[in-house]
């Protein structure tokens, strides 16, 4: 609170937002604790050192600036993208990683209980090298009704990569988003399209056989899916995780 005893010994450098370059800035002016820093000038303060410590000044003098959020705000689009460990130049290594992203994408989609109005696919060379050939094609693609389903979320991405193509090119990285997402219990369906009313049910077996026996457990064959051994080679798109620390107490 304002004006507290705890506010005068406590060192402004622990202040959240302020850190040590900038505690000594403070320190230099006078200000060595957080009441020095509730105290201060607010017009010199903002002036000098921006916006985010003025608000900092001003919930030290009580005056709430960002309200607590208890519950997260529903997502308004959900992305998946990597860098690839080596560069791509066949389409069939870009659209099996194309159509993993997708995967992921949806997985996170579902255990949300929501799903998506559209999908987005880029495509990136790698920007850090000038003098190799440049290319950063994007396309996004809208549903008729929000779905769910990995199999046609699958078919739009893979479709999109497809589009985008272009031989002669060394691709670095690519995304897949889901955009436009709506509850999973609100859905405007199509007078003029098919049901599929087994479709829920399907995602509902990947997704809880693959959170009860490891991701990967079961999967599509678009995105090369296979079952695990050790024998199994890397994709050409996989990351390099050759400096990964390790990890005893998970693996």
């Amino acid at each position: 609170l304002p004006g507290s005893p705890e506010l005068e010994s406590y060192p402004v450098e622990d202040v959240w937002g302020v850190g040590r370059k900038l505690a000594a800035k403070l320190g230099a002016e006078g200000i060595l604790t957080a009441a020095d820093l509730a105290r201060a000038d607010s017009d010199t303060l903002r002036a000098r050192y921006g916006v985010t410590l003025a608000r900092t000044q001003r919930e030290l003098q009580g005056v709430v600036c960002s309200a607590l959020e208890e519950v997260e705000p529903e997502r308004q689009q959900i992305v998946v993208s990597r860098s690839f460990g080596q560069k791509v130049t066949s389409l069939e290594d870009l659209q099996q990683a194309v159509s993993t992203f997708a995967q992921r994408a949806c997985e996170k989609l579902r255990s949300r209980s929501l799903q998506a109005s559209g999908v987005w696919v880029w495509l990136n060379t790698n920007p850090f090298k000038p003098g190799a050939a440049q290319y950063h094609p994007s396309k996004a693609f809208n549903f008729i009704a929000p779905t769910s389903d990995t199999r046609e979320v699958l078919l739009v991405a893979q479709g999109l990569a497809k589009a985008m193509w272009k031989n002669g090119y060394r691709y670095k990285k690519a995304g897949v988003g889901l955009l436009d997402l709506t509850h999973g219990d609100v859905h405007q369906g199509d007078l003029f399209a098919g049901i599929a009313p087994r479709s829920q049910a399907l995602m509902k077996v990947m997704d809880q056989a693959n959170a009860k026996f490891g991701r990967g457990t079961m999967g599509m064959a678009s995105s090369a899916w296979r079952s695990k051994g050790p024998a199994l080679a890397k994709p050409v798109w996989a990351m390099n995780q050759k400096n990964l620390s390790p990890a005893y107490t998970t693996r």
